[in-house]
């Protein structure tokens, strides 16, 4: 049974149900906010914005920007706008050249992993397990010869000893 006191999204803000139905969430829930008040829910905005897979999809987050900007069909908004947000839209135009030059993800991803390569047959093919070991090999090898009681920094010099400051200074000032 849900909580009485804690409810779930019922805060004023933009809603679009059509938006919903048709991609499965409401950009509205994460747009419908002043982002320049709030630089952490701003930051968040543009990593969604970076990870849309879809031009479908990104295309509905730029109707919603452009509807929180528009007087006939904003009612409800928390944070109606003038106009669509330039950097908002920026972000939104960069995505899309993106996807246009990289393809959709469905588009990107193969059906089966192609194991033809030569490099994935041979016997030269490291998995991450292998490259792990070889790490830790790798480490104990290092640290095998080291022994801290090999070296006595207790004594130092007679030359050490009567060195002054002076000698190491390196700063290239002007003798006084």
């Amino acid at each position: 049974m849900p909580s009485q006191n804690q409810p779930a999204d019922t805060s004023d803000r933009l809603r679009c149900p059509s938006i919903v139905e048709r991609i499965g969430e409401d950009p509205a829930r994460w747009l419908d906010w002043d982002l320049l008040a709030d630089p952490q829910r701003a930051e968040m905005v543009r990593t969604l914005i970076d990870g849309i897979e879809t031009v479908e999809r990104l295309r509905a987050w730029r109707a919603v920007e452009r509807k929180l900007a528009n007087d006939d069909h904003n009612d409800g908004a928390r944070n109606p706008l003038e106009e669509p947000r330039a950097a908002i839209m920026q972000r939104l135009d960069q995505r899309e050249e993106w996807l246009e030059l990289h393809g959709e993800r469905c588009d990107r991803l193969p059906d089966e992993i192609d194991k033809s390569c030569e490099c994935c047959d041979s016997d030269g093919f490291v998995t991450a397990a292998e490259l792990r070991e070889r790490r830790e090999e790798e480490s104990a090898r290092r640290i095998s010869g080291y022994d801290p009681a090999g070296v006595d920094t207790s004594k130092t010099s007679p030359k050490t000893e009567a060195t002054g400051l002076d000698a190491f200074a390196t700063d290239g000032g002007v003798e006084q």
